[in-house]
């Protein structure tokens, strides 16, 4: 175990964190705009790390290999557990049909760039996220091994494009619109809660942690240091990307890309017309792609296991037909008759995080403790640092349930 290098649990933490769902951010902090995005960005980080440190404090309990349904059954019961696997799987499902409508939307980007937009309308683009979700779905169907090199191609390819989008697009950078963009009169405080929740499924590394133990064993600080490693390349992805979307487009022009939908192709179109290279253009395509398509491949392939060990599937080619057809269908379904359901579907996802990876911990640690029962690492901070991180996750799943109701302003 002491010979495992940091560097690949720290690549598979970035990698649970950055996807597809990072093109939601531009979108949800422009009313807000940078300097309060970055403080909020660093708070739901802290906050994320240290969630993730409290389900390695209850992991350690019990053999590397334990999965979350081994230790929260132990501890809380077995109805906590139904209710964390009713939690996962329903988090897996809103996110494939938020890719889903991601797809749709990009190949309706394409579409209007090649053949204009009077081809394009939301029938067509439900009907390409239809279709496209079941294509690349057809690659988990194949063989777990298959997803496992498409995704390492994949996530080459977006580490590449992302490196040539932005090294391009950084000079053109305004820093008057990145941190002066509206009037003094303009709100920008009262945005910040709705975009909240957001930000809690942009960290939503904590789902690796049982991974990380069964790979570096009880190395603890191996597996702090890839959690805090990865978790904080996220953070610094977020804040360039979120630098380059508001220093190239003001914030008064996010109002339209929001009534448009917000979907990825929304905001990449928008993005486009302010870049004036051509390959620069065509690498944050590329890059869109590639990240859409890898988180939904990521994210597929957890839902199919999933769904292949709760029904007790086989690994034949019909049985993983039939796991696909289960895992696959509802949510390309459901993205062809609610194309534009991204953003929102982003948001839902961060209320049943918050349920899964923040409320259940928190109980989990609590009730370890009040039995006196130590492990090999606890969070240091006592009940205070747990209370802290309990109250601000929960404030954000409160700003989700308020943003349902069209309680707080959008912009």
């Amino acid at each position: 175990m002491k010979n495992k290098s940091i560097l690949l649990g720290t690549m598979i933490t970035a990698g649970s964190a950055i996807g597809g769902g990072m093109f939601s951010l531009p979108i949800v902090s422009s009313g807000m705009w940078f300097s309060l995005a970055v403080l909020s960005f660093l708070l739901i980080w802290y906050i994320s790390y240290l969630s993730a440190l409290m389900i390695l404090e209850a992991n350690l309990h019990y053999p590397p290999g334990s999965s979350f349904d081994t230790f929260v059954k132990d501890i809380l019961g077995k109805g906590w557990s139904i209710f964390l696997g009713i939690c996962v799987a329903f988090m897996l499902y809103i996110l494939l049909y938020a890719y889903c409508s991601a797809f749709g939307n990009m190949a309706i980007h394409v579409w209007e760039n090649s053949l204009g937009k009077v081809a394009a309308n939301s029938s067509t683009q439900g009907l390409l996220g239809l279709g496209l979700g079941i294509l690349f779905s057809a690659a988990i169907w194949v063989s777990t091994l298959f997803v496992g090199r498409l995704a390492s191609i994949l996530v080459i390819g977006m580490g590449i494009s992302f490196v040539i989008a932005t090294s391009g697009v950084i000079a053109n950078i305004s820093l008057t619109e990145l941190f002066s963009a509206s009037p003094p009169e303009a709100s920008y405080l009262s945005y910040v809660w709705a975009g909240l929740p957001y930000y809690i499924t942009s960290f939503g590394f904590a789902s690796v942690v049982p991974s990380l133990y069964k790979h570096y064993g009880k190395d603890v600080n191996k597996i702090k240091q890839s959690l805090l490693y990865g978790s904080i390349i996220a953070l610094l992805t977020y804040i360039i990307w979120l630098a380059i979307s508001f220093g190239i487009i003001p914030r008064h022009e996010f109002v339209g890309i929001n009534e448009t939908g917000g979907n990825v192709g929304d905001l990449v179109s928008a993005m486009e017309l302010k870049m004036g290279s051509s390959s620069i253009q065509s690498a944050l395509n590329l890059f869109s792609y590639f990240a859409i398509i890898s988180s939904f491949l990521g994210v597929g392939l957890s839902l199919f296991d999933y769904i292949a060990d709760l029904f007790d599937f086989g690994n034949d080619k019909k049985a993983r037909f039939i796991t696909t057809c289960i895992s696959f269908l509802p949510p390309a379904l459901a993205s062809f008759f609610f194309p534009h359901g991204f953003i929102a579907a982003i948001g839902y996802a961060g209320f049943v995080l918050y349920l899964a990876f923040f409320f259940i911990p928190f109980f989990m640690i609590w009730k370890l403790r009040a039995n006196r029962k130590k492990g090999d690492y606890q969070l240091s901070g006592g009940k205070v640092l747990l209370g802290f991180v309990f109250v601000i996750s929960t404030v954000t799943a409160i700003c989700k349930v308020l943003t349902m109701f069209d309680l707080l302003p959008v912009l």
